[in-house]
This record gives structure tokens, C-alpha cells and sequence, in this order.
């Protein structure tokens, strides 16, 4: 049972805070998904075998990264979902890039002058396949299916996606005891020290004298502390030469250490500054299987942001517009060359029911340091000195972040009835299994072209495991839609206009009102519903008139 104190909100998504607090809250927002901005750049840069470059490329790929993820952000709560919702490079697209990767092996016969023309590769392909998302939201598909994508489909898609990254954890972790290290970092700072309050000093101008105040910068800043400490860690084996010359955890690295001097202080990033994009059809279908699993992993994390957010259940126009601009964001990304889409991060989203501060304004906020920290190029070369031994625990512990949110889905599901129980461990086991499968064996049709399509398909656990999943979920009877876990959020009439993070302003809806016929987009609420808004605004106006005069 859900009491009044789980329910109260300091900040709702309409509240506008006072600009040091916006600006505090949108850093602690930028600093939760800092690290995991940092994993993908990392792994591409790497399966690009550019030999001598890949350090200089993993700058700009941080880089544009950053500036990706803040213009996204910044677009999708502007005008996509409206609500406080940050997006970053997606991790269901990993099996894409191992595609990518079993194409274009990384050899020492390797022509490493090759590199810009993968990355065009993977950037054209990775461009055509997220086009789904804008049409999807366009036409209004997203938005009739999304009534039909549950708990049930949705958990075994985030299971299998961190089943599928296992090879990268192993192979991670595998270069060096340090990864160790931070993993058990992590586990103390999110399990063992999550209440443990620390005093942080501090000075007010206003008073002139200095305060000491609590927060539990453990369970906040996890990722950020771990990989602080962790670095200080290498910084003392390389000091002390303990890591032998050229080991994977020293901080002093030749090519790292040039590349951050020879990096200008401020470098814009732009669309296709690797090239004009490419394309192969096996990674474009490759990326499209990708973009449907991130597609429905993005209709659970509007959901579960939509309750936090006392919002209730997200009307069909915001998912529409909001997929709308996640394909926008994502199709940036791809002519940034980040090599993946961009998704709802399930970590911001989390931070959001711990410090119950919902506003829109502060993941604007956090978007907008984003792009300053990408535009200033010096910083994502520091970054980029990060040694690699240490994404290893960065990944291992982030994958386990998205494993235990998958579970936490199944919290509105009926998981007595052993239809809803089948039906989630069926298609985790056979997600696995059908894959591994076609790995070991092949298809072999007799046309190369769909060998390599559905082979390329079939061996995909995400796709597979969902399909699965979402198949069984809606023909199977015996289970009514609340014990599927469809009807378990807040109702929409029970919130209050003034605290409506999905309705647009008074000047946008009378704007749209002079053309009615923009009100038949799918992505438009209808008349209907935009005059009841402004009818209740009006009302609400002529209440506080009221209150004031007596």
C-alpha cells in the first residue's frame, strides 16, 4: 500500500524551483548518467580498428555523445513526453554493433586507415533503421500498439538485453583486477551505504557564516564516486610503477596522454563530421531489430516516469509526440557518429523517486550542461583518460541496474496465475536458446540474402525473447488486463491542470485552436480535449479571483 508520504512530490513536473536549486538538481541529474554516457564511446571506438587513433576518436565520440544526449533531452521534455525524462545512448543497440563486429573483425592483418568508412557505415544503417520511430509516431501506431505492451513483454527484453552483454562484462573485466575493485565499490555504495547520511560543509552568503548539511551523496552518486576512486587507485599503481609500462590500468599512457594535450579547449561537434553516411542492408536490418526492443523498453520507462511523476497513465498523443522525438534524437545521433540510438534512462528516473523532484525545468537543466560539457572538448578528452579496465565494473554494474529494473516491472503484474509466470520464463529461456542455436549452426535457405537477414534476426535475444513474450501476452487467454500488470497506474482524470505535465501552455493551445485540423494529427491532442484544458484553466483562474478577494 502506497501511504501519503511515498506519494509527496517536493518539485511536481510543472514547478519551477529557485535557480540554485534548479541548477544543483540538474547536475545531480547530468552525474547519474555520466558513466554510462562514457560505455558506448569506449566499445566503438575499439571495434573500429583505427589502431593509433582509436584514443583521439574516442574523444570525439564522447564528445558528440554529450552534445547528443543534452539536445535530446532537451527536445523530449520541451516537446516530446513533457515530463522530466533524460535520454542517453541505448544499450539494446549493442547487439547491433556485435553484428557490426563479427562483419568487420578486428584483425592484425586490419587496414586501420579504414576506420571513417565503418563509422559511415554504421552510421547510415543506424540512421535508416530508427526512421521507424518518427513514422511510428507520425501515423500513430506507437500509440495503439503501446495500449497492448505490458510488464510481461517488456522484463524478459531487459533480462536477455543483459544476458547479451555478458561476452562484454567478461571481456572487460578480464583485463584487469581493478574492474573487481569497482564492482565491490558499487556494491558497497548502493547496498551496504545507501542510508548513510554524510555532512557537507557549506557557506551562506545571505547569513555570512558557514552550515554543515546531510545527504546520502553515497546512494546519489554511486557511479561517480566508484569511478573517482577507482582512478585514484590506477593514478597510485602507476606512481609507484606497481602496473607495469603500457598496462591497461595506468593513467599515464602515451596516446592518451597526447591526445589530451593536442585536443583544442572548445570543439563544436556536428552532424556527419566522419563523412557521408553508408549503408549494408544485413546491419540495417541489424539496427531496426534494435530499434524495436528500445521502442517498447521506451513505452515501460514512460510509464514508470508518468506514475512517479503522479501524471498518471500517458495519453496516446504523448507517446505518439514522444517517439516522435526520440527518433529525432536518435537519427542526430547516428550523423554524430555516437553509433547508437538513444533511449529513456531508467537510472534518471530512479534518482527521481529518491530526491521526489519531478520538474521538467531540471532535466532541461541537466541537457544544457550536457551540451557544454561535449562542446568543451578539453573535458572529454579527460575523460576519455578513464582507463579501460574500469568500464568494465562501470558496465558490469550498470547492466545490473537495468536487470533490476526489468524485475521491478513485474510489481503491477498477477505473478499467482501461472499463465503470466509461463509466459515471461518461456521466453527468457527460449530467448536464449534460439539464438545460441543459430550461432552454432547457421540458416541456410540457399539465398545469401535472407540467410543474412534472418540470421541476423534470429540470433538477436532481445528481439526474439520480446516477440516471444508480446505473442504470447496477447493471444493467451486467462488473464484479465489489471493481472497483466496493464491497468496498475493513476488514472489521468485525477490530476490537476495545473499540475498536467503533458497538456501544452495557454498560448500553444489557443494557437493550435485557430487550425483545427492540426488537432487530427496523432500527435495533437484532439479539440475536444484542449478546450476542456483551457475551460478548466479559466476556472481555475476565476477560483483564485475568488479566494483573493475574500
Amino acid at each position: 500500500m502506497v501511504t501519503d508520504t511515498e506519494n509527496f512530490l517536493h518539485f511536481h513536473v510543472n514547478d519551477i524551483p529557485h535557480l540554485s536549486a534548479i541548477i544543483l538538481f540538474g547536475l545531480q541529474q547530468m552525474l547519474v548518467c555520466f558513466s554510462a554516457l562514457l560505455v558506448t564511446p569506449y566499445l566503438l571506438s575499439n571495434m573500429l580498428c583505427a589502431g593509433a587513433e582509436t584514443i583521439a576518436i574516442r574523444v570525439q565520440l564522447i564528445a558528440a555523445t554529450f552534445v547528443t544526449t543534452g539536445i535530446a533531452t532537451i527536445l523530449q521534455t520541451t516537446f516530446g513526453l513533457r515530463l522530466a525524462i533524460l535520454h542517453g545512448p541505448s544499450f539494446a543497440f549493442l547487439p547491433a554493433l556485435h553484428t557490426f563486429e563479427e562483419m568487420y573483425p578486428c584483425t592484425q592483418d586490419t587496414d586501420t586507415s579504414l576506420w571513417k568508412e565503418k563509422m559511415q557505415l554504421i552510421s547510415g544503417s543506424l540512421f535508416l533503421a530508427v526512421l521507424i520511430m518518427p513514422i511510428m509516431g507520425v501515423t500513430g501506431l506507437v500509440g495503439k500498439i503501446s495500449k497492448h505492451i505490458g510488464p510481461i513483454t517488456i522484463v524478459p527484453m531487459l533480462v536477455l538485453l543483459c544476458i547479451g552483454t555478458v561476452p562484454d562484462i567478461e571481456e572487460k573485466i578480464s583485463l584487469h583486477w581493478i574492474s573487481i575493485i569497482e564492482i565491490l565499490l558499487l556494491i558497497i555504495f548502493v547496498v551496504l551505504l545507501e542510508d548513510v547520511e554524510v555532512s557537507i560543509p557549506g557557506y551562506s552568503f545571505s547569513k555570512k557564516q558557514f552550515f554543515t548539511t546531510k545527504m546520502r551523496i553515497f546512494s546519489q552518486f554511486p557511479y561517480l564516486l566508484g569511478i573517482c576512486l577507482a582512478w585514484f587507485l590506477c593514478w597510485l599503481l602507476t606512481v609507484t610503477n606497481i602496473e607495469p609500462t603500457g598496462g591497461p590500468a595506468r593513467t599515464d599512457r602515451n596516446e592518451s596522454t597526447f591526445v589530451f594535450h593536442s585536443t583544442p579547449w572548445i570543439q563544436v561537434q556536428y552532424p556527419m563530421q566522419f563523412g557521408f553516411p553508408q549503408f549494408s542492408f544485413p546491419l540495417v536490418i541489424a539496427f531496426t531489430a534494435s530499434t524495436v526492443a528500445v521502442m517498447i523498453e521506451s513505452v515501460g520507462n514512460y510509464g514508470i516516469c508518468a506514475q512517479i511523476s503522479q501524471q498518471g497513465s500517458p495519453p496516446s498523443s504523448s507517446i505518439n509526440r514522444a517517439f516522435v522525438v526520440e527518433g529525432v534524437g536518435s537519427m542526430l545521433a547516428a550523423l554524430m557518429g555516437c553509433g547508437t540510438g538513444v533511449t529513456t534512462y531508467s537510472e534518471n528516473i530512479a534518482i527521481m523517486q529518491v530526491t521526489k523532484v519531478t520538474s521538467r525545468i531540471t532535466m532541461q537543466c541537466a541537457g544544457l550542461l550536457l551540451i557544454l560539457i561535449g562542446v568543451f572538448s578539453k573535458a572529454a578528452a579527460f575523460l576519455a583518460m578513464i582507463p579501460e579496465a574500469i568500464i568494465g565494473g562501470v558496465l558490469a554494474a550498470g547492466m545490473s541496474m537495468i536487470c533490476g529494473v526489468a524485475f521491478a516491472n513485474l510489481q503491477t503484474v498477477d505473478l499467482r496465475l501461472s499463465r503470466n509466470l509461463t509466459i515471461v520464463g518461456l521466453s527468457i529461456v527460449l530467448g536464449c536458446t534460439i539464438p545460441v542455436h543459430f550461432e552454432k549452426h547457421g540458416l541456410h535457405t540457399g539465398h545469401k540474402t535472407m540467410d543474412d537477414v534472418l540470421g541476423t534476426l534470429l540470433k538477436m535475444r532481445m528481439l526474439v525473447g520480446g516477440l516471444i513474450a508480446f505473442c504470447l501476452d496477447v493471444m493467451a487467454r486467462g488473464a484479465t488486463r489489471k493481472q497483466r500488470g496493464l491497468e496498475g497506474r493513476l488514472k489521468r482524470e485525477g490530476v490537476a491542470v495545473e499540475r498536467d505535465g503533458f497538456v501544452f501552455s495557454s498560448w500553444a493551445n489557443q494557437t493550435i485552436l485557430k487550425i483545427p485540423s492540426i488537432t487530427r494529427l496523432p500527435v495533437v491532442p484532439s479539440e475536444k480535449k484542449i478546450r476542456r484544458v483551457e475551460e478548466m484553466r479559466s476556472k481555475r483562474v476565476e477560483e483564485n479571483v475568488l479566494e483573493d478577494k475574500f
